[in-house]
């Protein structure tokens, strides 16, 4: 499954960021990463950036959470194709 991951770190956070996401690639604890990391410059308030990765695995996305969450203010939200997320809908609206 797809996700999108929203991602918010104060300037004054993020070399502990970047000693987490450093940490998590040398321990090959990462997810598959579909739209590498964008990063938003929002003086002063620091940065927010956005990720698409994919996995199967919730455990993945428990522990991408809770790691950068110890430092940054983070999103994640699953998504799909439209014409997926239509055929979701429709099965189920079915079921009600």
């Amino acid at each position: 499954m797809r996700f999108i991951a929203f991602i918010e770190c104060a300037e004054d956070d993020l070399d502990g960021f970047i000693a987490i996401w450093d940490k998590r690639v040398s321990a090959r604890h990462v997810v598959k990463t579909l739209i590498p990391p964008h990063t938003i410059a929002d003086a002063p308030r620091g940065y927010k950036g956005f990720t698409i990765f994919e996995t199967d695995n919730i455990e993945d996305i428990m522990h991408f959470v809770t790691e950068y969450g110890r430092i940054a203010k983070i999103q994640v939200f699953p998504i799909w194709e439209s014409s997926k997320g239509a055929d979701l809908y429709k099965k189920m609206k079915a079921r009600l």
